[in-house]
């Protein structure tokens, strides 16, 4: 008879109490979920514990003498400093941290530019394995994989499906974190810096970190390049056929499609977690981009 590997039992995590503004968020796996997903042979090579968003996390700093479980953290923007068992490491935008559990380790955002950061908290038995993946051939737990809209979506569905806390919920979660993993694997091979004008991916992929805010256009050319604003404006129109702000628009409504179709948020509530504070002018705008009303997306969807 085949046995089931025996997982470590999860005894909670240690979490910074960094203050979350509006636009961040934390979500923390209950213990009782979580103990009972470890015995699913769907999920228990790899398991999330914890998930969350830092926006310009001024201030954000955490130590571990012996952490019970690995950790990632994905910086998005900004700068910070991590430290493993006493050696010292920076961290800037496109690159992912990686510490694993029983190895103490520190880390902090910079103090004049602060990061934005994804981060993990995951067990399991295949979790060593994908970061010894992720890190093959660099020599470090800091490792270069580039700013990837990829990355940033699945995050972000990451976070909106653990905060489900059922078990359907939690075994796409599970699932969804090893393809996150799989794919920094992949990237990080073919990292490297891009020498054209613009770099479309980095300014996707900023877009997508910042879907729950309202931006302006002078704040994301300054965030993703070193051109002017017309040049910006320019060359991102040459590569995708449509201005930055109209794809910032379609990517805010294909998110709130998404929320549509798994949650049970009404239309006012996913307007607010995209930024709108005017929840009819979310549904005008939605209508003129997918031709009907949220509502009816939704009734369509179900029915269908």
């Amino acid at each position: 008879m085949n046995l089931a590997p025996r997982i470590p039992a999860y005894a909670g995590i240690e979490t910074s109490r960094w203050p979350l503004p509006e636009t961040g968020r934390r979500v923390i796996l209950p213990q009782k979920l979580v103990d009972e997903m470890a015995a699913n042979p769907l999920c228990r090579d790899c398991l999330p514990h914890g998930v969350g968003y830092y926006p310009r996390a001024a201030g954000h700093r955490m130590g571990r003498r012996n952490p019970r479980d690995h950790l990632l953290i994905y910086c998005l923007s900004g700068a910070g400093v991590a430290r493993r068992e006493g050696r010292r490491q920076a961290v800037q935008a496109g690159d992912v941290l990686l510490l694993r559990e029983g190895e103490r380790h520190s880390y902090c955002a910079d103090r004049h530019e602060p990061w934005s950061i994804y981060w993990a908290h995951l067990g399991g038995h295949a979790v060593a394995r994908f970061f010894d993946e992720i890190a093959a051939g660099h020599d470090d737990f800091v490792v270069p994989v580039g700013l990837h809209p990829r990355l940033t979506e699945d995050l972000n569905l990451l976070l909106t499906v653990a905060d489900r806390f059922k078990s359907q919920h939690f075994v796409y979660a599970a699932n969804l974190l090893q393809s996150i993993l799989s794919f920094m694997a992949l990237v990080h091979h073919q990292h490297r810096d891009r020498g054209a004008a613009l770099d479309i991916d980095r300014v996707q992929a900023w877009l997508q970190a910042h879907l729950h805010e309202r931006i302006d256009l002078d704040e994301l050319v300054t965030a993703t390049s070193t051109i002017s604003r017309y040049h910006f404006i320019r060359e991102y129109r040459r590569q995708t056929g449509q201005t930055p702000m109209q794809a910032f628009q379609r990517l805010k409504i294909s998110r709130a499609c998404y929320l549509l179709d798994i949650t049970d948020w009404n239309v006012g509530e996913i307007a607010s977690d995209l930024g709108y504070d005017d929840p009819y002018y979310f549904s005008r705008l939605f209508k003129k981009v997918m031709g009907v009303p949220p509502r009816d997306y939704r009734r369509e969807h179900q029915a269908g």
